[in-house]
């Protein structure tokens, strides 16, 4: 009987809760169209707003576009990888706030492979209810060049939080608390090998970058103070031919180059 009276509960704050999210949706002008492009400029993902709530979306490889259809869920930021294979939109729990339920993945003709949903701590052994949905403020979401592999990256209170999924099948890699407390931004190496993350605190504009390996262990990290700017577009980037990565310095207004580390901070 506890057990039902607290699914009741349970469902009615779910259902107060969506209707004031569709209350608060603020609506977007007709006419709007969203770009998101690759990291290589490839492939730009387009989502157009229409009137009487109509939207559609559509992918274009060097400005020939592939397909357009129909966006039948709510839009949101979305990310293409380098090889355009893999697609990705954040599912809104909470649009107004930016607060994402989870990731909804796309291949490259635009149908739906996955949806992660976000789940709160496991319950406890033996208990009946299953681990409940949770909501993240996502700062960042990046896919790998070839695809396979999505971060996403979110703000916490002591720590950024970081988390590397298997786009194909929506299991989570790896789940980090690194950093400072606000996301900036990330990049994700080929096969999910490296991750690179830029965090930021406001006290003295500190920023600290972070290179992961493919379980999540800490290679490499810097921080360097007054070195934040929203003028500043990229803060992180792998070298192309693998053998390191860049982070920007804002003094010298130049990227300083690192080599890959070898062994992993433990």
């Amino acid at each position: 009987m506890k057990l039902f009276l607290r699914i009741v509960v349970m469902v009615a704050i779910l259902s107060t809760n969506a209707w004031a999210r569709m209350a608060e949706m603020m609506p977007v002008k007709a006419g709007t169209v969203e770009k998101y492009t690759s990291d290589n400029g490839k492939y730009e993902v387009s989502i157009m707003y229409g009137s009487n709530n109509f939207m559609s979306w559509s992918l274009a490889e060097n400005g020939v576009q592939l397909w357009s259809r129909p966006l039948m869920c709510e839009p949101s930021p979305a990310a293409v990888s380098d090889n355009g294979e893999t697609i990705t939109l954040p599912i809104w729990g909470w649009r107004d706030e930016c607060a994402s339920k989870g990731v909804a993945v796309y291949n490259k003709k635009g149908e739906l492979v996955k949806e992660v949903l976000f789940r709160s701590e496991p319950p406890e052994e033996g208990s009946l209810l299953p681990a409940e949905e949770a909501l993240l403020w996502v700062r960042q979401t990046k896919i790998s060049p070839d695809g396979k592999y999505f971060a996403i990256g979110y703000n916490g209170s002591q720590a950024a939080g970081v988390t590397l999924y298997n786009a194909a099948t929506g299991d989570a890699v790896w789940d980090k608390k690194i950093g400072l407390p606000e996301m900036v931004q990330i990049k994700v190496a080929r096969e999910g090998k490296y991750v690179l993350v830029a965090t930021h605190e406001d006290k003295e504009g500190w920023m600290e970058f972070l290179l992961l390996d493919s379980a999540g262990a800490v290679l490499w990290s810097k921080k360097i103070g007054n070195n934040f700017s929203w003028e500043v577009k990229h803060y992180i980037k792998f070298k192309d031919d693998g053998s390191g990565f860049e982070i920007y310095d804002l003094k010298s207004e130049k990227y300083i180059s690192e080599a890959m580390p070898k062994a992993a901070k433990r």
